[in-house]
Parts: C-alpha cells; sequence; structure tokens
C-alpha cells in the first residue's frame, strides 16, 4: 500500500466526521501494521496499535497547537496593526490641525459693539448680538471670514489676496473697500467706498456694487438698489445725515442705528413732513428732542424691551 494511501486513510481516521467504514478499514491497517514481522499474541497487537494511535494523535494536536498560534498571533498582529494606524491618524491629524492658523470666534451680545482688527490690519465693527469668525493669521492666497449678524468691514488693499466675507447664503469679494453687511433678516450688504463683488452661494449669481450701492439677498434672487450708506452705517459712525427725508424714513434709520424699536403711530395720514438735519455721536434722546422743533410728536420709552412709541401730532410750519 502506498504511503499516501496510509496518510489519508489516517486523516480521515481522525475525523470526527469520518465514516465507520473508513474508521474500520483504518483499524485493519494497524493491524496489519503491528503484525508485520512477527505473528503476534492479541495483547502484543493491541499495544502496538495504541502506540501507533497516540503517536497519530499527537500529530493532530501539535498541528492543531501550531494553528491556534498561528491564529492567536496573527490576531495580536492586527491588532497591533490596528493600534499602529490609530496612532499615526491621530498624530497626522494633530499634525495638520496646529499647522493650521487657530481660529477666532468674536461675539457680542445684545447691547454691546466690538471692534476687531485682522492680522492684515483690516477692521470690523462687530455689531451687537453678532459673531464674527476669522483666523488668527491669513494664510495661503485668500482672506476669509464668516459672519453672523452686522458688521461694518474696512478692508486693507491686497491685490494678491482678496478678501472674502461668508455671511448668511451670500459671499462677498473685495480686494480693498469698505462696507457694511447684514444678515439678521434678509443679507443686506452696503458699499461706503471701493468696490465688492456680491454672489449668492445657492444659485451663483453675482452682481459688482460700488459705493451707494446696496444688494439685498433674498430667495436666491439679488437685488441691488440706490442707496445713502450713511443710514446703514450710522450703527457704526453715529453720523447722521437727512437730506429732505420724510418723517417716516427718518424714524426707520434711527430704528436701525440705534438697535431699538419704535413704534409710530400717526394721528392723520397727511402728515409727510420732509426733514434735513445733521448729527453726529449723538444720543437717540437727543436726536428725537431735535426733531422735536420741526415735527409735534410725543414719544414713551421702554428701556426694558428697548422699545420707543412715537405719536405723530404734525408737522410745524
Amino acid at each position: 500500500m502506498k504511503l499516501k494511501t496510509i496518510f489519508e486513510l489516517a486523516r480521515e481516521y481522525l475525523s470526527a466526521a469520518s465514516p465507520e467504514a473508513d474508521k474500520q478499514k483504518f483499524e485493519s491497517l494497524l493491524e496489519g501494521l503491528a503484525s508485520r514481522g512477527q505473528d503476534p499474541d492479541e495483547e502484543m497487537l493491541a499495544d502496538s496499535k495504541d502506540k501507533i494511535l497516540k503517536r497519530l494523535r499527537q500529530a493532530r494536536n501539535r498541528k492543531s497547537r501550531s494553528r491556534q498560534i498561528f491564529l492567536m498571533v496573527r490576531k495580536y498582529a492586527a491588532g497591533l496593526l490596528l493600534l499602529g494606524l490609530l496612532a499615526w491618524s491621530y498624530y497626522h491629524i494633530q499634525d495638520t490641525m496646529s499647522s493650521e492658523p487657530q481660529r477666532i470666534v468674536k461675539v457680542t451680545e445684545v447691547g454691546v459693539r466690538s471692534t476687531v482688527t485682522l492680522s492684515d490690519g483690516s477692521m470690523v465693527r462687530l455689531n451687537e448680538n453678532s459673531t464674527l469668525e476669522f483666523p488668527e493669521v491669513f494664510e495661503g492666497d485668500e482672506r476669509v471670514v464668516y459672519l453672523s449678524g452686522e458688521a461694518f468691514f474696512d478692508i486693507q488693499p491686497d491685490a494678491d489676496r482678496p478678501f472674502k466675507v461668508f455671511s448668511g447664503k451670500s459671499e462677498i469679494v473685495v480686494l480693498g473697500t469698505s462696507f457694511n453687511v447684514n444678515s439678521f433678516k434678509k443679507t443686506e450688504i452696503t458699499v461706503a467706498s471701493g468696490k465688492v463683488k456680491v454672489s449668492d452661494i445657492q444659485t451663483r449669481e453675482n452682481v459688482e456694487l460700488v459705493r451707494g450701492q446696496q444688494a439685498v439677498l433674498d430667495s436666491g434672487v439679488i437685488q441691488v438698489l440706490a442707496v445713502n450708506p450713511d443710514f446703514y452705517i450710522g450703527w457704526h459712525t453715529r453720523r447722521l445725515v437727512f437730506e429732505e427725508e420724510s418723517v417716516e424714513q427718518v424714524f426707520r434709520i434711527l430704528e436701525r442705528v440705534y438697535g431699538v424699536t419704535i413704534e409710530l403711530n400717526k394721528n392723520s395720514p397727511q402728515i409727510d413732513c420732509l426733514v434735513t438735519g445733521f448729527y453726529e455721536g449723538e444720543r437717540i434722546e437727543t436726536i428725537l428732542k431735535g426733531l422735536t422743533h420741526i415735527i409735534d410728536f410725543k414719544y414713551e420709552t421702554d428701556i426694558a424691551t428697548k422699545t420707543i412709541t412715537i405719536n405723530l401730532i404734525k408737522c410745524k410750519s
């Protein structure tokens, strides 16, 4: 009998799924091997067969232990590899984060305004209840900040690095200019000097604005208006110039500039006085008292709610 056949019978015998006929065939083979060269008695035959079976089982156990050791080594090797990858990822991320400039978030509460000077020398005046996010140091070929609320920007020129403001659904690109951004409700961009490019992030529609123009972004549409920039940056400069403005428009401007709510009650729709005047650095109470010289009205102030109720009576001749 070929050695290969003996090995196959041994493997089948040691298998738990081996058919009974195969096991009997192997038992006969063992008896033949045990009796080779002599005529043994039953005790010697059984002893020889047990020795052969013992050696076969030892060989199987060694193979099983070797496989167990291999599987254990493979499992721990995989674990070490995973730990190595995690460590590499952590240090790679840490190194990437440490190489990026630190981002700063400036937040103003209700009734508080703040001035921020950026690393390029640009100045941002942040209105109350607003948030500005910007890098500690501008790097790369762009200067990018994010605004929620309202701010006035006075940007240092740099033709190689455009300045970008993301606010609401708008993207404002400038090289060097001053402008106001208000995103409390609809996003409004008002140019005080220079030129800016305004884009809607979703529709990619864009317009260019110059001093005295304002872009209003609403539902993917950009509307361009001609305005007096002083009325929209007055909250920052406290400088107001009225040239034959209607009464209602004057109070709407004061409401915006001073961050209050003005409830206007007119006794007659015929009250359409025109107001001309110049105010700089004045408190709103001072302006209201000054307006009483040309308009007959009474007003009450609720400090808790920052609400001024104005009852218009008539225009003074």
